[in-house]
């Protein structure tokens, strides 16, 4: 009876609710008594080293006005820069020192008791580069302890990663065995139908999206833009002397070819919501969501240096001596509303610019 029941799959989906939970609540727990732990060490840093440092900037500039008036008239009213002084120094004075640290901030505070007695100008002066030299001072304390803590934070993430890691190994381990005896599917049906999903969409040579990808993705950029309120833009690319390089090559070298520039082109635009089509031929095309004109024209040099670093030997090009490619781009601005066939004509108009004007380059429609 018990070992029906705890075949049943109700009690799996509940054992598989329970797990889930039991992540959840212990994974966050670990997190916020780590992240205690790092609050406690920030606080300390930020009280034992920002407020000193702040205590002495406000110190240094009322010395400062004091010299300033010194220096043009004898008789000066400084009693509320001596309040704020004595005040923010008596502060900074009570806070930890370590044995060699009392030694010289005691100095100091002589110091600026007698400034103080006397009166005098260079005694005022004085003192002021002695706060400068307590501010450069704790400084480089602050930088010490920032390094010690950053090894700290580095050892607390290391140790949260791997306790968060083992917990959702464990967890992940249980879910599947709960999801493999609870749901029984056809194995090769499936892989079958996502092969046939993925070849209806997929360039068989390049591997690459194909142009009947490309149409869909590229009909509803206008209305993604408008609706993630997203600057888009698309790429188109070229090979240069493509034709020539297959006339001299043969066509199986021409094929290389469009796989290596293909797989470069594959690898650079590699994040959610970058697309990368073969339109035929030696012709493809990029569709990129959420850009700017900075980020594009970045993506563009780096994409015309990598296709050259390939290094793929073309000695009938009549700009280099290896495949190089060239691009026309264009930025869709979000509410815009410019039909998906004027941008693709717009971008065209930009290719024939880079080819008229030598190749191996790019330009982006100006509008």
């Amino acid at each position: 009876m018990i070992y029906k029941l705890l075949k049943s799959t109700a009690v799996k989906l509940l054992l598989l609710v329970c797990t889930a939970l039991s992540t959840l609540v212990l994974s966050s727990f670990l997190f916020n008594n780590q992240i205690d732990g790092l609050k406690k060490q920030i606080d300390s840093m930020y009280f034992g080293n920002l407020i000193p440092i702040v205590k002495l900037q406000i110190i240094a500039d009322n010395y400062q006005e004091i010299t300033s008036c010194r220096k043009v008239k004898y008789n000066c009213d400084f009693k509320n820069e001596k309040e704020i002084i004595f005040q923010e120094w008596s502060y900074y004075n009570s806070t930890y020192k370590n044995a060699d640290e009392r030694v010289v901030v005691d100095t100091i505070n002589d110091e600026i008791v007698d400034s103080f007695k006397e009166n005098k100008l260079h005694l005022f002066q004085n003192i002021l580069k002695r706060i400068d030299f307590l501010i450069k001072y704790e400084t480089q304390v602050a930088f010490k302890q920032r390094k010690a803590f950053l090894v700290e934070y580095e050892k607390m993430k290391n140790y949260l990663f791997f306790n968060v890691l083992l917990i959702l190994i464990i967890s992940f381990s249980i879910i599947v065995y709960i999801i493999i005896q609870v749901i029984k599917k056809d194995k090769q049906l499936t892989v079958l139908n996502k092969k046939y999903k993925m070849d209806s969409i997929t360039d068989s040579m390049t591997k690459l999206h194909n142009r009947k990808y490309f149409d869909t993705i590229f009909d509803n950029m206008p209305f993604i833009s408008n609706a993630n309120n997203w600057k888009c833009a698309f790429i188109m690319i070229d090979i240069d002397y493509f034709k020539q390089y297959n006339d001299t090559y043969g066509h199986d070298m021409g094929d290389e070819a469009l796989k290596k520039v293909a797989n470069s082109l594959k690898d650079y635009f590699n994040k959610k919501y970058e697309f990368v089509f073969r339109l035929g031929g030696e012709e493809f095309g990029v569709i990129l969501f959420d850009i700017d004109k900075n980020i594009l024209e970045n993506c563009l040099k780096d994409i015309n240096r990598k296709i050259v670093e390939l290094q793929i030997e073309h000695k009938n090009s009549k700009i280099l001596d290896v495949v190089s490619i060239s691009m026309g781009a264009i930025i869709y601005e979000p509410n815009s509303y410019i039909s998906a066939n004027k941008l693709y004509k717009q971008a065209d108009e930009c290719l024939y610019e880079s080819k008229q004007n030598g190749r191996n380059q790019y330009h982006i429609y100006k509008g």
